[in-house]
């Protein structure tokens, strides 16, 4: 007899019913949430099927059946009527006994509305539950779409996407529009700092210099810059500003307004006197009627001399100019 072949289905759906307490918003009542999911990975006993992302149980979870690393796969909630999400609490991987390395996480990703309307959002490498913050938009379905994920450039094909568990956080009010900037555009919640391995704050103000720097084209950029590659840094730098020069840019590009604040930190790495940081979020830049948060998603390698603190490489260092 021929071996049984197991393939991901294409497109899967379960439903399942949450009864939802909303003691501050009104008395609880029951909701009808539908679960669906790109794809899931089959065996015979149906243990990562899209039920376990709102089973209750961490030690369960959902994994993704295609053939990919993760990225492109969603999980999308429907209800029977418009409700207010204010937030989505994401168990990220297979939270089960010696079960999380075995699967990818979720790295960063966007929360897509059924107008198309979407927003980013980014998570931690680490167990337990973290909260994207929603702006309680009223919608029949919210979609979660993976962008990309942990860890990063390991070649193995059966290493799939897994999710533990969502929670849902609703409200039955309108909610301000605090998160809004001057064009009603919603900002991204700050990542979520790891207060058991912070990035030392020395290092976390250097990597904001950083993007306050670039964007305003500031001549002393270079200087965040350890000696020796200090010069090759330089030089993209001037190239970047000459570009900005030809295409008459580059006055209006001096005076932008650089806001960091949105931006989170993450130690890779650390020992002694260098560290790989991970920089993720968005920062905003005003510049003339240009008002716009720009995502980040970048990993630096810095190093400390006797001029404190300085960076020593940054991956996809061609694309930022």
């Amino acid at each position: 007899m021929g071996a049984l072949m197991q393939r991901p289905f294409p497109f899967a759906i379960l439903s399942s019913v949450l009864l939802l307490f909303l003691f501050c918003c009104g008395p609880a009542f029951a909701l009808n949430v539908n679960v669906a999911v790109s794809s899931f990975k089959v065996d015979l006993e149906f243990k990562y099927a899209p039920g376990n992302l709102m089973d209750g149980d961490p030690s369960t979870a959902w994994a993704g059946g295609s053939v990919s690393a993760g990225e492109g796969q969603w999980m999308e909630f429907s209800f029977e009527m418009p409700v207010r999400v204010t937030g989505l609490g994401i168990y990220n991987g297979h939270q089960g006994a010696g079960e999380f390395e075995k699967f990818r996480r979720i790295r960063s990703g966007r929360i897509v509305y059924p107008d198309g309307w979407e927003f980013p959002f980014w998570l931690r490498d680490e167990k337990g539950e973290q909260v994207i913050r929603c702006p309680g938009r009223p919608a029949k379905s919210i979609r979660i779409v993976v962008d990309s994920v942990f860890p990063q450039g390991v070649p193995l094909a059966r290493m799939k996407l897994a999710v533990s568990e969502v929670k849902l956080y609703l409200t039955l009010m309108a909610v301000p529009e605090s998160d809004a900037t001057a064009d009603g555009t919603f900002v991204p919640q700050i990542p979520p700092a790891d207060t058991s391995n912070p990035v030392p704050s020395e290092i976390q103000e250097l990597l904001r210099d950083f993007y306050v720097k670039q964007a305003s084209l500031d001549d002393d950029y270079y200087l965040l810059f350890a000696p020796h590659v200090r010069d090759m840094f330089d030089f993209q730098f001037e190239v970047f500003k000459e570009i900005q020069r030809q295409r008459g840019t580059f006055k209006q590009l001096r005076t932008a307004k650089v806001d960091p604040s949105g931006l989170g930190f993450e130690l890779v790495y650390m020992d002694k006197d260098v560290a790989e940081v991970r920089v993720f979020g968005t920062y905003r830049v005003q510049v003339g009627k240009l008002d716009r948060n720009l995502e980040e998603d970048s990993v630096f390698v810095v190093m400390k001399g006797t001029g404190g603190w300085k960076i020593y490489e940054l991956d996809g260092q061609e694309d930022g100019f």
